[in-house]
């Protein structure tokens, strides 16, 4: 099985895993390193017992041993990320045919998640409410709560469901991210979407007719608290529009619009259309809902 070790401690990254957290239980930490630098063979029952605390199947396990599986998914979410931000249906389209594909080709539950994840996406462009069927949610939720470590795939995939959650649920799984982003240390990509996390929560609280004030600071502090690339102009600016639609809802409209004008104008001095459209049409949206 040694050339099986790189792929368990690509996956084990990729999970936010430590050698220790990993092997805790199951064999020692040495053997465990020897392995995933293919200086030695284990047990089938060991690796059994690492994808089982990995939540991978072995379906799953050789489908991202097999070629570039483990890059595929992150260039998945890379694309379908700058999709929505970039309001492309056209490549969301795309990218679900190509996640339909892979989805009759192997029959692997991540890929159904991937179509639902993009479903999403488009209803959101589309500004339209997704009506997914009970048993899709059902499978999400028991997936999300059953695993017991979230890596960078449950929290991308949570990120970009979380609209289709009871604002309660949101709140606590957003607290339990904030909570254990410790634990992912230093990787950069852990960092960026939890960030975005913490971002969509504040969103989604200002998108109903109830204004969770309380929680709403809470999460602003969470965010806050992060260190925020000076670089990420489009997290940096999407913040400064959300701070202002709060402060409209809260009762300083001045203020507010001001914020978000501003937020608008960046949108469009660096080019980016849709992005200001969009924040134009929310902001009327916010201004309807104040009387």
């Amino acid at each position: 099985m040694k050339k099986y070790g790189e792929t368990v401690r690509r996956i084990r990254e990729q999970k936010g895993y430590t050698l220790q957290q990993l092997s805790s239980g199951i064999l020692s930490v040495s053997f465990l390193s020897k392995f995933e630098r293919g200086e030695s063979d284990i047990s089938l029952g060991h690796i059994t017992h690492l994808l089982e605390k990995l939540s991978i199947t072995f379906e799953e396990f050789f489908y991202l041993h097999d070629g570039v599986g483990l890059e595929q998914l992150d260039y998945f979410f890379d694309k379908a990320k700058e999709a929505y931000v970039n309001r492309d249906l056209k490549q969301l389209r795309e990218l679900r045919e190509i996640a339909l594909d892979q989805w009759k080709t192997h029959g692997l539950e991540t890929f159904r998640y991937n179509l639902f994840m993009l479903d999403v996406y488009e209803s959101i462009i589309d500004d339209r409410m997704i009506q997914p069927q009970n048993d899709t949610l059902d499978f999400l939720y028991a997936y999300l709560f059953d695993v017991e470590v979230w890596g960078y795939y449950e929290l991308s995939l949570y990120n970009s469901t979380m609209y289709l959650m009871p604002h309660e649920m949101v709140m606590k799984l957003s607290q339990i991210v904030f909570e254990k982003r410790v634990r992912y240390g230093d990787f950069k990509k852990f960092d960026k979407v939890v960030i975005s996390i913490l971002m969509n929560t504040l969103t989604y609280m200002l998108a109903g007719p109830n204004l969770y004030r309380e929680q709403y600071k809470v999460f602003l502090g969470y965010l806050e608290s992060l260190r925020i690339p000076e670089d990420d102009l489009y997290t940096r600016n999407s913040l400064l529009q959300i701070k202002g639609n709060y402060e409209i809802k809260m009762g300083d409209r001045e203020k507010g619009i001001e914020m978000v004008k501003k937020a608008i104008s960046i949108y469009t001095e660096l080019g980016s259309k849709e992005l200001a459209a969009t924040a134009e049409n929310y902001l009327h949206i916010v201004l309807g809902e104040i009387k």
